[in-house]
């Protein structure tokens, strides 16, 4: 049988396993998680925290003995912050040995960059950028950021590994303009786009016009949706990027505003072989069950074979 051209993966971040949980949140345990993913038909998965499914011979050990592909690892790092590089460099040479560790045979997982999670104004302010000039990064921060973001990817494709960037929300790179100003100035030599489409939308982005305007440099796809009426609502409320995901704004595919069928078409028309991840961004507390994680993630499945995939 033909490998299909957009193969289907799911990300341990769809399972409430995530870098930043609120104290009260709980995960499942790792084995049990990858079982999920087999019985739901998901092709690979991102590697999660790093630790959560083990060392690197543990990890290699659960991924191929449920002939899951190994798909990515998200990498952030601190990229206009000039003083934190060293650390943030360090930590990632050591991740990246992690990843190999990890790689079973006929995966090629990509290094996944994202800007730094940790700033405090722009997790507070995330989603209503355009209403608070003091969260927006000055220029020269900004020429650092770029000239990091190629640094930190001439150190992956180094260590032999394909680069992308992840604009992520409560980033410097949330906003439709950040991304555009960033997507300017990107050297495709070194490294691409992994457009999230439930990030995007919550920056103001329209994931279908980014497929189109960056389809030369579109290179991973993470499938997310967001509502907008959960969106609108936490603006209201003057909450950041934590309580959107705690409301629940990434919601199952197809019920929310990031236009999920008219991506995947999109990609269609531009001839687009890569992962598509699913990604539904979610803090698991004592109202979800293993029940309730397993059906969600049956239903986004059951969404992306109606599309065809």
């Amino acid at each position: 049988m033909d490998s299909p051209l957009m193969p289907v993966a799911n990300a341990p971040c769809s399972f409430g396993v995530d870098e930043i949980l609120p104290p009260d949140a709980w995960m499942p345990e790792p084995d049990e998680m990858l079982d999920w993913m087999v019985e739901l038909d998901y092709a690979g998965t991102e590697l999660g925290p790093p630790g959560y499914l083990g060392d690197g011979r543990t990890a290699r050990a659960r991924l191929a003995g449920r002939d899951l592909a190994f798909v990515g690892t998200f990498i952030p790092q601190r990229f206009s912050h000039a003083e934190c590089i060293d650390e943030d460099r360090a930590w990632l040479r050591t991740h990246l040995q992690l990843v190999r560790d990890t790689t079973p045979e006929r995966s090629h997982p990509l290094a996944i960059l994202s800007d730094g999670l940790d700033e405090p104004v722009r997790q507070a302010t995330s989603g209503r950028i355009a209403d608070h000039p003091e969260a927006k990064l000055p220029a020269d921060r900004f020429e650092t950021l770029v000239a990091n973001v190629h640094r930190t990817a001439e150190i992956c494709r180094n260590a032999g590994f394909d680069v992308v960037i992840h604009p992520h929300a409560g980033t410097y790179l949330e906003t439709a303009d950040e991304i555009d100003q960033l997507m300017n100035r990107l050297d495709p030599a070194l490294l691409g786009l992994c457009l999230d489409t439930g990030h995007f939308r919550f920056g103001g982005a329209d994931p279908t016009a980014c497929v189109h305007a960056y389809a030369a440099l579109l290179r991973h796809v993470h499938l997310k949706d967001c509502s907008v009426a959960v969106l609108e609502s936490v603006r209201q409320s003057g909450k950041g990027f934590a309580e959107a995901v705690d409301r629940g704004v990434f919601t199952d595919l197809g019920q929310g505003d990031s236009g999920i069928a008219d991506v995947v078409e999109a990609l269609r028309q531009h001839d687009y072989r890569g992962w598509l991840v699913v990604e539904q961004d979610m803090f698991l507390g004592e109202r979800d069950t293993r029940e309730s994680i397993v059906a969600s993630q049956r239903r986004n499945r059951a969404y992306l074979r109606s599309l065809g995939l």
